[in-house]
């Protein structure tokens, strides 16, 4: 059945190609949209036309807007294959198309030999260089006031771990089981499916792949609390998935980029992924040993949890949309529309797999969320190491979306299911009348 499956996805793939080109004897770096943040670009085309006579075959390149861009001039070298250097000069931010045409001059006659049609070009110029560094300028004073109310916050959830919910875990790991099959062979496996269903290009595709292999992020355990799931198993689930991204990821990067064609030296962001992992056990583990140790302060640190919470997830998506708008300005509709998708998917695969396994209430609203709710930034790590920056920059658009999106899934969710809370207990309180 898998071996059909990828057969079928092969042929997919390998007519979306022959769709760019019917004959074949032109290719374009494999991607539909070329993205330029610089005042000069080069586009190198590749040709394995035979010409007719001496170096007969000549490059047309037309401009759907001149004034977006032009070109300065078509160089052609004939080695091996034969490479045609289009450089393209950039007069102000837009989108246009390009026409690429392969012509070959037999005597006095010209003829047509290929056209590529409607090559997407998006250009954006930044005077700060790259997306990432302009996307990271957001306000100091926001961050350095949020870190410590971080890190209480972890503190108050360590004050609410059960160790009987932990005895009950380690001799019953299914959840557990459950949220890493679904991180990271499920969800990676649906990125790279829609993705090349939905025709994106490779970095892009790549950047979804990435984004769906995560592990769970530190908004999910958050959420199990708003959402009353088992605060302890999202926890437990956090930091395990967190432990497993260190072999997973990197794995799942060099198999799916070398499914995608993408060629690269890939950094698997081993410190990141540790730092993370001792920034949810450190905080939590102080709140372990205050509940413990002074059960009064604990009690306190639990009252304040929920108000703080709240503030925190407001905060997050506020800065994750503030640090993701530069890429929103590239994203297509089909990148949002994945973006929608992608944690729509692990809430329902999640949800699903722990109801089919006749799991608790509580612990299925905390697989769905864990599934759903992923570290997307461990993968803009992994994007930004491994890539030339405007590979990087194109794929970077896939985690940052995701993120935006889980987050406003998230809100949507909490806000139905404290309205639909709170209409049962309003109807619960009426008294019915005596006649």
């Amino acid at each position: 059945m898998t071996r059909k499956l990828f057969m079928i996805l092969l042929l997919f793939v390998t007519l979306g190609e022959a769709r760019k080109s019917s004959l074949g004897f032109l290719w374009i770096e494999k991607t539909e949209i070329l993205f330029f943040e610089k005042t000069e670009e080069t586009v190198i085309i590749k040709s394995s036309y035979k010409d007719k006579g001496p170096n007969s075959s000549y490059l047309f390149v037309q401009l759907e807007d001149p004034k977006i861009l032009h070109v300065v001039n078509v160089t052609k070298t004939s080695l091996d294959i034969t490479n045609f250097t289009i450089n393209l000069m950039t007069d102000q931010e837009g989108e246009t198309n390009l026409t690429i045409q392969l012509w070959d001059s037999e005597g006095r006659q010209e003829r047509l030999i290929e056209e590529i049609k409607d090559v997407k070009v998006k250009v954006r110029k930044h005077t700060k260089g790259r997306l990432l560094q302009a996307s990271m300028q957001v306000d100091r004073n926001i961050l350095l006031l949020i870190l410590p109310m971080i890190l209480l916050n972890k503190c108050a959830f360590g004050c609410k771990i059960e160790f009987h919910v932990l005895q009950t875990v380690w001799k019953r790991p299914l959840p557990v089981i459950l949220g890493v099959v679904t991180q990271f062979f499920l969800m990676p496996f649906c990125g790279f499916l829609l993705s090349q269903i939905l025709a994106l290009p490779e970095a892009q595709a790549f950047g979804f792949v990435m984004t769906c292999t995560c592990p769970g992020g530190g908004g999910g355990y958050l959420f199990a609390l708003l959402l009353e799931g088992d605060v302890t198993l999202a926890i437990l689930m956090t930091c395990t998935s967190t432990l497993f991204a260190l072999i997973m990821m990197p794995v799942n990067s060099y198999l799916y980029s070398r499914i995608l064609g993408l060629s690269g030296i890939f950094h698997a962001p081993t410190f990141k992924i540790v730092s993370t992992l001792l920034f949810i056990l450190i905080p939590i583990s102080v709140g372990i040993v205050i509940k413990h140790r002074i059960p009064e302060k604990a009690n306190l640190l639990e009252r304040i949890i929920r108000p703080l919470s709240f503030i925190l997830m407001f905060a997050g998506i506020y800065l994750t949309f503030r640090m993701g708008s530069v890429f929103l300005r590239i994203a297509s509709l089909e990148v949002l529309l994945l973006g929608l998708l992608v944690p729509a998917l692990g809430l329902s695969f999640g949800y699903g797999f722990a109801k089919v396994c006749l799991l608790p209430f509580p612990v299925c609203k905390t697989v769905a969320i864990e599934s759903g709710m992923l570290n997307s930034f461990l993968a803009l790590a992994i994007i930004q190491l491994s890539f030339s920056q405007s590979k990087a920059d194109l794929a970077s658009v896939a985690p940052f979306t995701v993120a935006m999106c889980s987050g406003c899934e998230m809100l949507l969710i909490l806000l139905v299911y404290k309205a639909k809370k709170r209409a049962i207990h309003i109807t619960g309180d009426k008294r019915v009348p005596l006649v």
